[in-house]
C-alpha cells in the first residue's frame, strides 16, 4: 500500500494528502505546521482524531542491528489496565555478544562471526537481535517482535528461503529457541528511520530506541 502525508497542524490545512508534491504546497512557509509520511490511510486519519498509532495490551520486542556488528533490544509490556506502556528491559550488544558461544553452526567462535558479519553486514546483526529478544522474555510467554528489517519475519513466518547457511542455521536456532521455551510469536514489521512529527506512533518511537542502542553497541570496540 503506497504511503500517504497526514498534516495535522495549524487547523487550515490540516488533512490527508496523496503525494509529497501536495502535501509540501500546502505546509510550505506554514508555521507551526506539523506533517510527515505514514505508511496507510488508516494511520493518517488516526492522527488526525488525535489517536496515532499506540500499542496495544501485551508483550512487544523491538529489535534492531546494523552492520557494524550493533544490537538494539527493546522490551515493552502493557496492559489492558495501563494508559503508558512500560519498557521491562532494554540493551545494546554486539553481535559477538549474542552469538559467540550460543552453539549455532557457522557462528560460533569469534571469527566465524567476524566473517560472517563482514559478508552479512546488518542481516546477521538483525536476526542476532531476534535472538536476543527470544532469550530475554520470559519462558511461556507470547510476544509481537517488531523488526525493521523485513526479512526478520519473513524468514521466521516461511515467506522467505533462507538460502545462505549461515542465515539458515541462525533462523533454526531461533525456532528451536521458541519451541523449547513455549513462547508464542507474532512479528510486526515497522519501517525503519520513521520519526513521528505529527502525532503519537508508539512503533517508530520504540523502533527508533532500538535502532540507537544498535548504534551504541556497533561504536564499541570487540
Amino acid at each position: 500500500m503506497p504511503k500517504v502525508y497526514v498534516v495535522t497542524a495549524p487547523e487550515t490545512i490540516r488533512g490527508i494528502y496523496e503525494t509529497w508534491a501536495q502535501c509540501e504546497a500546502r505546509v510550505k512557509g506554514v508555521r507551526g505546521a506539523r506533517y510527515q509520511s505514514v505508511p496507510s490511510r488508516e494511520l493518517a486519519e488516526s492522527m488526525l482524531r488525535g489517536e496515532g498509532a499506540r500499542l496495544t495490551p501485551g508483550l512487544w520486542a523491538f529489535v534492531d542491528g546494523n552492520h557494524l556488528g550493533g544490537v538494539g533490544v527493546v522490551l515493552v509490556e502493557k496492559t489492558a489496565n495501563d494508559e503508558q506502556e512500560s519498557v521491562v528491559e532494554q540493551g545494546a550488544y554486539t553481535v559477538m555478544e549474542v552469538l559467540a558461544g550460543a552453539g549455532i553452526p557457522d557462528v560460533s567462535t569469534r571469527g566465524q562471526v567476524i566473517g560472517a558479519l563482514e559478508r552479512l553486514r546488518n542481516v546477521l546483526a538483525e536476526l542476532a537481535a531476534l535472538y536476543l529478544a527470544l532469550t530475554l522474555v520470559p519462558d511461556g510467554a507470547a510476544v509481537t517482535v517488531v523488526h525493521d528489517y523485513e526479512g526478520v519475519g519473513a524468514w521466521m513466518e516461511g515467506r522467505w528461503k533462507t538460502r545462505d547457511a549461515t542465515v539458515a542455521a541462525v533462523v533454526e536456532a531461533c525456532r528451536a529457541l521458541i519451541a523449547r521455551r513455549g513462547l508464542e510469536v507474532r512479528y510486526r514489521h515497522q519501517r525503519g528511520h520513521q520519526s513521528a512529527w505529527a502525532g503519537r506512533d508508539d512503533f517508530a518511537h520504540y523502533n527508533a530506541r532500538a535502532d540507537a542502542l544498535a548504534t551504541e553497541a556497533g561504536d564499541r570496540s570487540w
